[in-house]
């Protein structure tokens, strides 16, 4: 229900009051000081970003069109909501040069997987032993330490 501004014409006192737009044109509002009828004052309407375009379509095409979920939302709202569900994290909340830092690290984690398979396939050639070169490429010591699950984890950590 809206709101409705009025003024006593001899005190200037003013009042407001919540009631249906129907009810507002024919009610009759009177000053509680003078007990005359006050006159119904041109309200301000509320500024809200739905009412007034206030970027809340931002990111999204002229349509509604969301990129990131490939269908059409009501609003950026709908949207994150929608991904936030989904487990998405917004690019803004992963942190400066996350992307470039997490590639790093999958490299060197390639690195290392290549230099274990170079020492298992060295051994083998030179052993001709399955086991002789999975005990020199993946000592035990590095299976119980965790060294080997660092660079075996293919999981991405945020």
């Amino acid at each position: 229900m809206p709101l409705f501004d009025y003024k006593c014409p001899c005190c200037g006192k003013k009042k407001e009051c919540l009631m249906s737009w129907e009810r507002s044109k024919t009610a009759e509002v009177v000053c509680e000081s003078c007990s005359l009828a006050m006159i119904k004052m041109v309200s301000m309407p509320a500024k809200t970003t739905t009412a007034w375009e206030g970027g809340w379509r931002d990111g999204l095409s002229s349509n509604g069109f969301s990129m990131a979920l490939g269908r059409k939302v009501s609003n950026k709202r709908e949207e994150e909501k929608i991904l936030n569900s989904r487990g998405f994290i917004a690019e803004s909340d992963l942190g400066k040069d996350w992307f470039e830092n997490t590639q790093a690290k999958q490299l060197a984690k390639f690195e290392a997987q290549d230099k274990k398979t170079e020492i298992y396939q060295k051994t083998l050639a030179e052993t001709g032993s399955k086991e002789m070169a999975i005990e020199r490429a993946f000592p035990a010591h590095e299976c119980l330490d965790g060294s080997l699950d660092d660079i075996y984890d293919t999981s991405i950590k945020i």
